[in-house]
């Protein structure tokens, strides 16, 4: 791979660590506010480098190390770091040799790539003392699949001091061995729902007297695939239907049918066009098939966040210098659709979100996916361009 890209990883040899510590993770996955073996084993491991660190009940972490005191680190910015530890509901069905061991949990998401880079750069950071480029606090964030960590990391105090910068970073799997930031925005706004169409029951020997709640549905379905092709926005957008669940038997007709989906839109401006064409065509399918549609959002929608441009050509220059021709600084037409509960820390502070590329070939399966894998050659060459993004802001800011 070096080879390849042409360069010599300056962290070549954390490489057996980080891989040792990214299989343990993946071998065992919790879920959201389950993190308690992860919690524990990252409290260890960071309290045999020093680290001085807080509980996040009931399993977040925020740690720092006490090398950073105000002398020997006066002058040089604070910069946070976030690292998600949960994993998600999936079976694997990867048949790695250090597959998860817990029926039903898997890490589908590279979570366990992206806590083993953390803890090795908490390790560099604890080596290096004052000469490590700036004043780190890393922040070991639970349940941010279900979108509640942040929020209680903010809560615990995850940005007290100020800090100048946060850092999140991600590992993606749709193309191989590289690196990409987005320009500007960098993540999409979205937010789950459901639709419940309201029929009326009968037996289809009488169907004259039912209103066929499944017919209904299948209008909804077909009217916003309609919307997704007609719909012009100033960026990427979408509504997605995931579910469909309705009716007992088949010579019922059904009363009621739940879809549930989700809507992105890279910006709000989007979603909130979406969403009042969305309830516009479920008001007239309610009318043309004598159901009532209810529309609802569980939670509230996760907001859109931007790279900041300062730090976008920062990791520029730290990714042309590792990755080369496989460096990529991609606009709004490469967005990703995807949303994360970061997004609060980008309202506090101005912050940088990277993705590596770690697809292996022929074995592109998506993220959340049960044979997802990540290429662990990604690993050292992509805690180096963290190291360089560090050094970039300790040089340039």
């Amino acid at each position: 791979m070096a080879e390849r890209l042409n360069y010599q990883c300056k962290f070549e040899k954390y490489k057996e660590e980080l891989i040792r510590l990214r299989r343990h993770f993946h071998r065992h996955p919790e879920l959201g506010l389950q993190e308690f073996e992860t919690s524990a084993f990252i409290q260890e491991y960071l309290g045999k480098l020093g680290y001085r660190f807080r509980i996040v009940e009931p399993t977040g972490i925020i740690a720092e190390h006490p090398c950073q005191d105000e002398a020997a680190f006066a002058g040089k910015k604070k910069v946070v770091l976030r690292a998600e530890m949960d994993a998600l509901p999936i079976q694997e069905q990867t048949g790695l040799s250090y597959a998860s061991e817990n029926a039903g949990v898997m890490h589908a998401c590279g979570h366990d790539g992206i806590v083993a880079s953390a803890l090795v750069l908490a390790r560099i950071l604890a080596e290096e003392g004052e000469v490590f480029p700036v004043r780190m606090r890393f922040l070991f964030e639970p349940a941010e699949e279900i979108g509640e960590g942040a929020k209680r990391m903010l809560a615990a105090g995850a940005l007290d001091g100020e800090p100048d910068i946060f850092l999140m970073f991600h590992y993606a799997v749709d193309q191989s061995f590289g690196m990409a930031v987005h320009e500007g925005q960098a993540s999409a706004m979205i937010n789950g729902m459901e639709i419940r169409v309201h029929g009326k029951s009968s037996h289809w020997c009488e169907a004259h007297k039912g209103i066929d709640s499944i017919y209904a549905a299948s209008l909804v379905v077909k009217a916003l695939h309609d919307l997704n092709e007609a719909y012009k926005g100033k960026g990427p957008c979408l509504i997605g239907i995931g579910t469909i669940h309705g009716g007992e038997y088949s010579n019922i007709i059904t009363d009621l049918v739940t879809l549930r989906g989700n809507i992105r839109a890279a910006y709000e401006e989007d979603y909130q066009a979406l969403d009042k064409r969305l309830k516009e065509t479920l008001n007239e399918i309610e009318a043309k098939t004598g159901t009532r549609i209810e529309l609802e959002y569980p939670k509230p929608a996760v907001l859109p966040f931007a790279n900041d441009p300062e730090l976008t050509r920062i990791a520029e220059t730290a990714g042309r210098k590792i990755f080369g021709e496989q460096f990529l600084l991609e606009g709004e037409e490469q967005l990703f659709l995807s949303g994360d509960n970061a997004y609060r820390y980008f309202l506090h502070t101005k912050g940088l979100f990277s993705v590596f590329l770690a697809g292996i070939p022929d074995k592109g399966y998506p993220l959340h996916h049960p044979k997802f894998q990540i290429d662990e050659d990604i690993l050292p060459y992509s805690l180096e361009a963290l190291y360089e993004i560090l050094s970039g802001i300790d040089r340039d800011m």
